[in-house]
């Protein structure tokens, strides 16, 4: 039917769900608005289900999986202009966009640093001092975050690598070995090919961390030592400007963490890439 909505969808083909995506279905048209705020883990949760259970009932309403399905839900809701960021509004002029972006970027970095487990920090900043090899993971904005990782972990000595291409991440994480640190990081904590690449580094011994916004998700749960950053209040968490401006401060406190723990080590190796890199300057 064109034109239909994700309720009548879930209405129109409820009796050809299994009882288990029954109790989704009844759980997401009960509380429709507030399961738009839920990633898939506390969507499960609230509805006594599992993960794989929701996943199987957006497939079985005709989504191919939960983010097509939020997508779709949001515009039985959210009005064209708030799919951007639910903080601005249609007639608001540049200066007003400004400060309610800037004010939305600060408060989650406040929020952030208010909710850091700095013991969590600490273990993650003595393996990546550690280990033989350290490895990101990610996709999209969260490849970025890796990316820039990647460089500044570099910049103090640090043997760090990412890659752009999801099959070499998933190959290379098939090979990694007791010693070497997987990082995976995604804004929402329920992107399949991180997990992928997390399961696989774990199997083979390597020790694994997750950078993810806060809440409970299908990667936290897999990772051996979890990060949290704060996020914005939008339903779309993998498109959270402000949870990746949080995260990257989040790189840059563990890296001058770990830069300061062999400060000598760190002072050479920043000087030997700086002499490297310098005549590409002027």
């Amino acid at each position: 039917m064109v034109g239909e909505s994700c309720k009548e969808k879930i209405l129109g083909r409820m009796h050809l769900l299994t009882n288990t995506e029954v109790k989704v279905a009844n759980y997401v048209l009960e509380n429709y608005e507030e399961v738009l705020n839920c990633n898939i883990t506390e969507l499960a949760e609230n509805a006594g289900v599992s993960d794989a259970s929701v996943v199987r009932f957006c497939k079985s309403i005709g989504y191919k999986g939960y983010q097509d399905f939020k997508v779709n839900a949001a515009r039985d809701v959210l009005p064209r202009e708030k799919h951007f960021n639910p903080s601005l509004e249609k007639g608001d002029d540049m200066e007003t966009i400004c400060k309610k972006i800037f004010t939305s970027e600060v408060n989650v970095l406040n929020r952030t640093l208010a909710g850091m487990d700095m013991n969590a920090f600490a273990k993650v900043a003595e393996q990546i001092r550690n280990a033989k090899k350290l490895i990101f993971f990610g996709s999209g904005g969260s490849l970025l975050v890796g990316k820039d990782a990647q460089h500044k972990f570099m910049k103090i000595g640090i043997r760090a690598f990412v890659y752009d291409d999801m099959d070499l991440q998933l190959m290379v994480s098939s090979l990694m070995e007791e010693g070497e640190l997987a990082f995976g990081i995604s804004h929402s904590g329920s992107n399949y090919r991180v997990m992928n690449c997390l399961k696989n580094a774990k199997e083979n011994g390597a020790a694994t961390v997750a950078l993810v916004s806060q809440g409970k998700t299908p990667l936290s749960k897999l990772a051996d030592t979890v990060l949290y950053s704060a996020s914005e209040e939008t339903m779309f968490r993998s498109e959270s400007v402000s949870t990746r401006i949080a995260q990257l401060a989040m790189i840059d406190a563990l890296v001058a963490i770990v830069a300061f723990d062999d400060y000598e080590h760190s002072y050479h190796a920043i000087q030997r890439t700086r002499k490297a890199t310098s005549e590409n300057k002027l």
